[in-house]
């Protein structure tokens, strides 16, 4: 008696702890009228299937977004979407972005789930690449959902695909360090399935081999596309301030900036990006790359097309509470009054010859200051102001806030004849080390012409972010911790300050110990310098340049036979040497000469440095990767100022005082009341006889 049948309870479906994580989200993370916007959004665009299940496709995904077509940007972002939609079952992906699905993806995408799960952004930069990446070589996402978690699980038998068989030996070193670093664990999964009260679920679940997927590089250059667009998005902007107009000429400079960033990922050499590499440069290099996902995202909270007086009437079980009518009114009014609203400013104001829309927003994934895109000033622009010290002194000198410097040109080949280029490469130390620069780049396949690059004509960017007022720098160098060293073009990387050494800037006018401007190189101790390198050195600071005809041997009065370095009398030129030494140049530095004709960054993997060496993969340079040094000619050099306007009046008012000190000090001050003191004045400078001289005879 009192026997019954014993059912035993199975763990929960998928579906029931996705829908339990909704409702956590929903409940901790978003305000009532933020879901109810979120509600109002999803329903005005949703469409049905045959079992009354409501969806966005993609191409509703696209319209809301305002996601542009040309670039395939808006379908790459939907294709990752569709993975994190399925978050915490990655098998389950993709998903169909129902209501509970985009809910979810929403919540993750603008960083709210931080409200209720641990986690910082190196937890969620794992879960967008397993988003993005590809865990079978050519192998269909739909395919990919199907395949046995057992068989993913089973690393130890896993083998790498066909086309990755070239680089095993490096897959193979980076499986083992992914292994000595943690291997596979989840922490966000795992708090996810703490938090829905279902550890056994993921005890026993499924689990994704990172060391098993890459991320293909055509996908992943396209959602480059579309991040360098939404980066200057702010919040509550409209999207489509930045994602319209987009001509041939701006979408040709998207994808040569896309392509810089994708080459830091070492994809030149390898089929994809695997984990390893992509949270490697992700986090040294581009730690803000995925921000503007945040305001994009928050889009879905904050419909542009919300009528408060519709919404009361409709569904009165979903009306909020007075403050959120207060609220909803207050939002309504400021969609009605940015209706009237002109377009905002330039984000660059003055067009210059390296900075343009699409390398703001590169710069932009490494410096988190936003003020990047709304308080730039243009200071200096070698092709007005003049490519000499004074004029960037001139212009920058008065700056008092944060600035950029950036400067580009080509790459100068080892056998040039050009005899300033020669003459310049003869005072540089580590001559033997090779460029960064492949000569012939894969990603440069698509251009216009299908002949490789030559090394003599290959354009660089570098730059520096300097946090301090610019100064002269007689006897010591200026700068902080901050300060930053970076390169845009052909490969993006970022030099961060180290505390080793603090040699961090530099500017020396002629005649200095050695003249240009850098950073990351030491100055030379005037006391340490014997009395001939002393005398040679104010000797060659107070030479003039040659002049602009004399550009190659045998023009002008030199010749091949008569050149003999820097030091050769037939070919004087001011230079930055220090005796008959070479330029001191830093294991991490830059260096531009006093000329600003031409420049070299110098990277040596060694300690002792100012500057941090590269954290690249090894892949993303020619040759070794870790030693090189790039000397080029620079076709272009700006300086450009980040602060607000208060900043701006300063500068101006410290020029008009210079510019009225100047003509004050050309005025010669006469008729104050000292006649005879006026008399002699006028006297020594021959406007006036002097009497008293008669000129007569012993």
């Amino acid at each position: 008696m009192g026997q019954g049948n014993s059912t035993t309870v199975g763990p929960p479906l998928p579906e029931e702890l996705a829908l339990r994580l909704t409702n956590v989200f929903a409940s901790k993370c978003f305000s009532p009228f933020e879901l109810y916007c979120f509600k109002q959004t999803f329903k005005s665009l949703a469409e049905h299937q045959s079992d009354e299940v409501r969806y966005w496709p993609e191409a509703a995904f696209i319209k809301f977004l305002e996601l542009p077509e040309v670039s395939g940007s808006g379908a790459a972002l939907y294709r990752l979407c569709s993975y994190v939609g399925a978050f915490p079952f990655p098998s389950h992906a993709p998903a169909v972005l129902t209501g509970e699905a985009l809910l979810r993806i929403v919540c993750l995408m603008t960083g709210r789930y931080m409200k209720v799960l641990h986690g910082d952004k190196e937890v969620w930069r794992r879960e967008l690449w397993r988003a993005c990446a590809v865990f079978e070589p050519e192998v269909s996402t739909a395919a990919a959902k199907n395949t046995d978690p057992a068989e993913e699980m089973n690393g130890g038998t896993a083998t790498l695909s066909g086309d990755q068989d070239a680089t095993v030996e490096a897959s193979t070193a980076q499986s083992k360090k992914q292994e000595e670093d943690g291997g596979d664990e989840d922490e966000l999964a795992f708090h996810t399935f703490e938090l829905i009260d279902a550890l056994e679920v993921y005890k026993q679940g499924e689990k994704v081999n990172v060391q098993h997927g890459s991320i293909p590089t055509e996908s992943f250059l396209e959602l480059l596309q579309l991040l360098l667009l939404i980066a200057p998005l702010g919040e509550a902007e409209n999207i489509s301030l930045y994602t319209t107009q987009l001509d041939e000429r701006r979408l040709e400079s998207l994808r040569a900036a896309s392509k810089c960033i994708l080459a830091s990922f070492g994809v030149e050499r390898n089929s994809g990006i695997g984990y390893k590499a992509f949270d490697t440069v992700v986090t040294n290099t581009l730690p803000h790359l995925f921000d503007s996902f945040g305001p994009l995202f928050e889009h879905f909270l904050f419909p542009k097309d919300f009528d408060v007086h519709k919404s009361k009437a409709s569904t009165p079980e979903d009306v909020a509470s007075s403050s959120t009518s207060e609220a909803l009114n207050a939002l309504t009014a400021s969609h009605a009054g940015q209706a009237h609203i002109p377009a905002p400013e330039p984000l660059v104001p003055v067009q210059g010859d390296i900075l343009d829309l699409n390398l703001l927003s590169q710069l932009s994934f490494i410096f988190s200051d936003k003020n990047i895109f709304h308080c730039l000033h243009p200071l200096y622009l070698g092709h007005s102001h003049g490519y000499s010290m004074g004029s960037f002194e001139k212009s920058v000198f008065h700056w008092h806030a944060p600035s950029i410097l950036l400067v580009s040109g080509t790459l100068i080949s080892p056998s040039t004849k050009q005899s300033h280029a020669r003459a310049f490469l003869d005072e540089l130390p580590h001559r033997r080390l090779s460029s960064s620069v492949n000569t012939a780049s894969p990603l440069r396949s698509a251009e216009i012409s299908p002949a490789p690059p030559a090394q003599d004509t290959q354009r660089i960017i570098y730059g520096a972010y300097i946090p301090v007022p610019w100064e002269a720098t007689h006897k010591s160098t200026f700068g902080t911790d901050k300060t930053t060293l970076f390169q845009l073009s052909p490969v993006h990387d970022v030099f961060p300050a180290s505390s080793v050494n603090q040699h961090y800037s530099y500017f020396n006018k002629p005649a200095s110990l050695y003249s240009g401007l850098g950073f990351g190189s030491p100055l030379p101790a005037y006391s340490a310098m014997t009395a001939s390198q002393q005398s040679n050195s104010t000797r060659r600071s107070s030479i003039t340049n040659y002049s602009a005809s004399d550009t190659a041997y045998g023009s002008g009065s030199f010749s091949e036979s008569s050149f003999s370095g820097p030091s050769s009398p037939g070919l004087t030129r001011r230079s930055s040497l220090i005796g008959d030494e070479y330029v001191p140049l830093g294991p991490v530095s830059l260096h531009i000469d006093d000329a600003l004709e031409f420049g070299v960054f110098t990277h040596i993997s060694s300690t002792g440095a100012s500057f941090q060496p590269s954290k690249l993969p090894v892949t993303a340079r020619s040759g070794n990767g870790t030693d090189w040094q790039d000397r080029f000619e620079i076709d272009a050099i700006e300086v450009w100022g980040i602060g607000d306007a208060n900043v701006a009046e300063e500068q101006r008012r410290a020029w008009l005082w210079e510019a009225k000190e100047a003509e004050r000090r050309k005025t010669i001050s006469l008729g104050m009341g000292d006649i005879e003191a006026d008399r002699e004045l006028l006297k020594m400078a021959g406007l006036i006889k002097d009497e008293g001289r008669s000129g007569g005879s012993m």
